[in-house]
């Protein structure tokens, strides 16, 4: 299992409330839609879409049907499947940045909780939700300029292991460095993990992921070269 018996720990609170609610959705068919918030309601269809027929099965008209309102409906809210995609996106960013707060609450005696727990976090959520994690980072939205609600939250994820690691920095556990140049690396090393897993490359090459995840975490904290490095 995962340990945190090297990491150095810290403390973190979310610096904005969740919204939106997590990426779970009903499980079985939708029920149709008579009242209340028609977006909250086409954005759970289309997660329950996702999870059981994949990217491939999500268009508004699918959508619609789902949530039981005219093809048209939609459009209130959706200007085409691109806009659906980032409002899907958006919540799986929240559902996220919910797991870490959840993976660090896992030990609540301690008073501070490691960026480890984050990463373990990331990864778990990533491997447990392949197609909504493809939807988050796929091409379609990977320009946010005219997406501002997923700019907000899949920043705000990064901004969440930005402030930890200033922390960390502030206690004197982390070197000196740019935080957020620190976190979109950390970023980059546990999206790669989690891609090549999905892929089944990682098969064979290591004894679990959990191994691989122990490594990657060490190296993210501790870097490769020796104490007598001046590098």
């Amino acid at each position: 299992m995962f340990t945190m018996s090297t990491l150095p720990l810290f403390h973190m609170t979310s610096s904005r409330r969740p919204r939106g609610g997590g990426a779970s959705a009903p499980r079985g068919r939708s029920r149709a839609y008579h009242h209340g918030d028609l977006r909250s309601a086409l954005l759970a269809s289309a997660l329950e879409i996702l999870q059981r027929e994949g990217i491939e099965g999500l268009t508004l008209r699918a959508v619609a049907r789902a949530a039981g309102v005219s093809q048209s409906a939609p459009y209130r809210h959706f200007a085409d499947r691109r806009q659906l995609m980032a409002g899907v996106a958006a919540q799986g960013f929240r559902a996220m940045e919910q797991a870490m707060l959840a993976e660090m609450q896992r030990t609540p005696d301690a008073p501070r909780l490691g960026l480890k727990m984050v990463a373990v976090a990331y990864v778990k959520f990533g491997l447990a939700n392949p197609a909504l994690y493809r939807v988050m980072f796929g091409p379609e939205v990977a320009n946010t300029e005219d997406l501002p609600e997923l700019r907000e939250t899949g920043r705000g994820v990064l901004g969440f292991v930005s402030e930890g690691i200033r922390r960390l920095q502030e206690a004197g556990l982390v070197g000196p460095g740019d935080p957020w140049l620190m976190a979109v690396t950390t970023w980059s090393t546990l999206h790669g993990l989690v891609m090549l897993t999905l892929d089944g490359q990682t098969h064979g090459v290591a004894p679990s992921l959990e191994a691989l995840l122990d490594e990657a975490t060490r190296i993210m904290m501790f870097g490769m070269a020796g104490r007598s490095s001046s590098a």
